[in-house]
């Protein structure tokens, strides 16, 4: 693991607010506008936010013919935040573009897409379209079943293929002339993944390329030899090569980033089954060039239950999701940040309050239009810079809270071999399954695991590290935890198990069960959501048949065939766990109904207690008035549910205690070997620091 160092430019803690570009901001040049971009660059800096990130003209090629006149909109914004002492990142998808062809096509982009600033030619208009002389139709995704131009429902967009190479020169261009007409201090560089998942892409240049890599042709689907097929090596080139296309894009972009400029991406869940389907992954993302690593919050924070259309994830689970994204992180030595949304104090709180707990900047930003309310409505909203003032100064009155390095104290291996090259590592309750579960049991019983991607050549940083169903390994892989048993690491390893002295029965699916070629595919419901195929989220792993017995087929090498998420091996891994897992320098030995996250600098520690769980609710008379709705809710309340007020700690001084989001005051009181903390009534956060002597 890399040290992050505050010095570096690339490090740097940050604090980012959405900046939202409208219609109305495009009459431009104009001196009322120009006087709101003041006013609104001196409000985020009021509410003590670092970064801004543009959001809006979001599928930017759609845009072309107005760049001249939204480069100078964005320069004029740049000037006025650098002014204020805050930096301007732009946000844009590289590669999508919206398209409709019927009236009802168009009022769908209209009203669901609204974030993006959905404005896109006809389809007469984008076919004559061209970018240094080159078509921008002829660098289109094309579909692996029909062979035609690929489609996305649910955003009524087409997309090009980064994987062509006159669209990466092209783009390549287009990032040189922005960062230069501009001055923008960074770039989310979205969407170079397969939102249809396994869908895309059949171009000539994903051809291509599968052959050069096995002298194959991409088959029809309904060659059942190789679509879906991981007992065939050329079905793991496919897999491989999407994933390497991200990588190979952001290296081609690499040389033209000035330095200090930070780069970055969309993020989804890079551990989940999903991945496979989307080659989305953040590892792949900062081999080739990114610097700076997403996990995007979608929905509702913390969630609203009552809705079963909005997006509604347990804190718990984000916590999970971010695991892996804060491995990427370490290893490239850089940061890692989060998006979260909300629409009031309250919830602007929790989702700071999430990143903070995950050792990650927060990028802050209010999702209006996705709340399918009129535009008068929306405009008497408030804004990022309103309501996340409060968390943000806190932040930068209390730098020290939020420095060092999170505290892992045990390893949790995450298995590539696995998720990308077995039918066990793309079903939903197949590998991720127990990966997450192994994850979330530690953080909920008071242990602080990392994500790991390597067995490293000492014991010292970890001394243990865990291997749920890690059914796939390499060679390689298999050399190093054998190095590492043998400098005194240990492995306590469980479910199916690519070791072939882990004794178990289980049998494997090596292609997922489906009748006809197209329920392999995933598909779009409602025309708005993306679901994955039916095997994807339904296929079932038997239960082992093997007895319920520890088994040691190597000195430091502990075993159990039973899966993490069966639940019969948890109290005993939790004791071994604790055995030889890392010690904690604080113990908090009593904290019911709180996640809790501890890290160490030079100068202290310090320990995060968040909630779990909140009772939520919204604001009703504008739920009422939607005429859409999607994602999230208006959630005006957000109330701890189930933590105790009196906690227990293990520790050699007695901390300072901080409530950045309530009031009242806290009581530490000396027992024996510690001392007792006691909380006001409905704490949803805490920071305890420890200073070093």
């Amino acid at each position: 693991m890399k040290r992050i160092e505050k010095s570096d430019p690339l490090t740097a803690p940050k604090r980012i607010v959405s900046w939202w570009i409208k219609l109305p901001d495009l009459d431009w040049p104009n001196h009322d506008n120009h006087d709101r971009i003041k006013r609104r660059a001196e409000e985020i800096a009021k509410a003590n936010a670092t970064t801004a990130m543009i959001f809006g003209t979001h599928f930017r090629w759609d845009f072309l013919p107005y760049f001249t006149l939204l480069h100078d909109y964005l320069a004029t914004v740049a000037e006025e935040l650098h002014k204020c002492g805050v930096e301007l990142y732009d946000h844009h998808s590289v590669n999508l573009v919206h398209r409709y062809s019927t009236r009802e096509e168009m009022r769908h982009v209209m009203l669901h897409s609204g974030p993006h600033l959905p404005f896109s030619p006809s389809r007469e208009a984008a076919a004559t379209w061209r970018y240094n002389g080159h078509l921008l139709n002829d660098w289109r995704m094309i579909d692996v079943k029909t062979r035609d131009v690929l489609y996305f429902p649910q955003y009524a967009a087409e997309g090009f293929c980064i994987q062509n190479p006159d669209f990466v020169a092209a783009y390549k261009d287009y990032l040189q002339k922005l960062i230069a007409d501009t001055g923008i201090d960074g770039l989310s560089a979205d969407d170079p993944v397969h939102f249809m998942h396994y869908n895309s892409c059949a171009c000539p240049h994903c051809r291509a390329e599968l052959k050069r890599r096995t002298g194959l042709e991409l088959p029809p689907i309904e060659d059942r030899s190789f679509w879906g097929n991981w007992k065939n090596p050329a079905w793991h080139a496919w897999i491989d090569q999407r994933f390497d296309a991200a990588r190979d894009f952001f290296a081609a972009l690499k040389p033209i980033f000035p330095e200090g400029f930070r780069v970055t991406t969309c993020g989804h869940n890079s551990a989940a089954p999903g991945a496979n389907g989307s080659a989305a992954d953040a590892r792949s993302f900062l081999a080739g060039g990114c610097n700076y690593t997403n996990l995007e919050m979608s929905g509702n924070m913390p969630p609203y239950k009552k809705d079963p259309v909005t997006t509604n994830i347990s804190i718990s689970s984000r916590i999970v999701n971010a695991s892996h994204h804060q491995a990427v992180a370490r290893e490239q030595g850089g940061r890692c940040f989060s998006t979260g949304f909300g629409f009031t104090e309250t919830t602007a709180g929790i989702v700071w309050a999430v990143n903070k707990v995950m050792g990650a900047d927060c990028w802050f930003s209010c999702l209006k239009d996705r709340l399918g309310l009129p535009q008068h409505v929306l405009d008497a909203l408030p804004d990022e810079a309103e309501i996340v003032g409060k968390p943000f100064t806190f932040e930068t009155e209390h730098p020290t809270l939020f420095e060092g390095e999170q505290i892992g104290q045990v390893g949790v291996y995450f298995s590539y071999e696995t998720r990308k090259h077995t039918c066990f590592g793309n079903l939903a309750k197949g590998y991720y399954k127990d990966f997450s579960t192994c994850l979330q049991t530690l953080f909920e019983n008071g242990l602080s695991p990392h994500t790991v991607f390597d067995f490293p050549e000492n014991a010292e940083e970890y001394p243990l590290i865990l291997l749920p169903s890690a059914a796939a390994m390499t060679e390689a892989e298999k050399a190093a935890l054998a190095r590492y048993l043998a400098v005194g690491g240990r492995v306590i390893a469980t479910g199916p198990s690519a070791l072939s002295d882990c004794r178990h029965s289980y049998v494997l699916p090596d292609a997922p069960h489906t009748d006809t070629p197209d329920e392999f595919f995933s598909t779009v419901v409602n025309g708005v959501k993306h679901q994955e195929a039916d095997w994807v989220r339904h296929d079932e792993i038997p239960q082992s048949r093997d007895a319920d017995r520890w088994q040691q087929p190597r000195e430091g090498l502990d075993y159990h065939p039973h899966r993490m998420s069966d639940g019969t091996v948890t109290e005993v891994l939790l004791q071994k766990c604790r055995a030889c897992c890392r010690p904690l320098p604080v113990t908090v030995t009593e904290s019911e109904g709180y996640i809790i996250s501890t890290f160490e600098s030079d100068r202290a520690v310090t320990v995060h207690l968040l909630a779990k769980e909140f009772d939520t609710d919204i604001d009703h008379r504008l739920d009422e008035m939607r005429f859409h709705r999607s994602r999230v809710n208006y959630i005006t309340k957000a109330e701890p549910i189930g933590v105790s007020r009196h906690l227990r700690l293990t520790a050699a001084t007695a901390p300072t205690v901080y409530l950045p989001l309530g009031e009242g005051e806290a009581t530490v009181t000396a027992v024996d070997g510690g001392y007792t903390l006691q909380l006001p009534k409905g704490t949803a956060y805490a920071i305890l620091q420890f200073p070093k002597a």
